[in-house]
C-alpha cells in the first residue's frame, strides 16, 4: 500500500463527495480512517496523510487522476 495510485484511487473514491473530502481534509489520520471505513474504503493512516497533502497542496485534481488511472490501466 502507499502508491500514488492508492493514493490517486482514494481520491477518486471520495471526489464526488464534497462533505467527505472536507471532512479527510481536516481529520487526523486516524479519523480519516474511521471516516473512510464507513464508505466502504479501507486505507492506513499513512494512505489518509498522502491524501491530505495531495489534496491540501492541490497537486492532484479529477483531470489529472483521470490521466493517471487511464495510463495506467491501459498496460
Amino acid at each position: 500500500m502507499g502508491s500514488i495510485l492508492d493514493v490517486a484511487d482514494i481520491i477518486k473514491k471520495i471526489n464526488g463527495n464534497k462533505e467527505l473530502m472536507a471532512q479527510i481534509a481536516k481529520a487526523d489520520p486516524k479519523e480519516g480512517v474511521a471516516l473512510l471505513k464507513k464508505a466502504n474504503i479501507d486505507v492506513s493512516e499513512d494512505d489518509i496523510k498522502k491524501v491530505q497533502a495531495a489534496v491540501a497542496d492541490g497537486k492532484l485534481d479529477l483531470g489529472d487522476l483521470k490521466d493517471l488511472a487511464g495510463g495506467l490501466f491501459k498496460k
